[in-house]
């Protein structure tokens, strides 16, 4: 599934894998942030953190209801404060995929799945 706009010139498809390295990136650049990890690795979220390209396994893209949607699994450093972190997360994200590809995100999730 792609996400498609569409201005004066044509249509423009967005992979879900270009927003899942976007969204991946800029999680990974907050303070606290140790990795981002499988979505599906909740038995042992610690097993191995997702290198650059393979972010689209550690970051969910849905068209919701009321909008498109962004899910991130993410483990987070333990010294800082986890409501703090997430709350920075979810602007940053939210920012940079509206600023780079001028779809607007209903949601940013943010799940954190471990703590090191």
């Amino acid at each position: 599934m792609n996400i498609g706009k569409t201005n004066e010139f044509g249509k423009i498809e967005i992979s879900l894998e270009a927003i899942a390295k976007v969204a991946g990136d800029q999680a990974t650049l907050v303070y606290g942030v140790v990795g981002l990890v499988n979505k599906k690795a909740f038995a042992n979220p610690l097993s191995q953190f997702l290198k650059m390209e393979d972010y689209a396994d550690g970051v969910s893209v849905k068209n919701g209801k009321d909008g498109y949607e962004v899910s991130l699994y993410l483990v987070l450093s333990r010294d800082v404060k986890v409501s703090e972190v997430a709350s920075e997360i979810q602007k940053q994200v939210l920012y940079s995929l509206d600023k780079q590809f001028g779809v607007h995100f209903h949601a940013v999730n943010v799940f954190v799945l471990a703590v090191k």
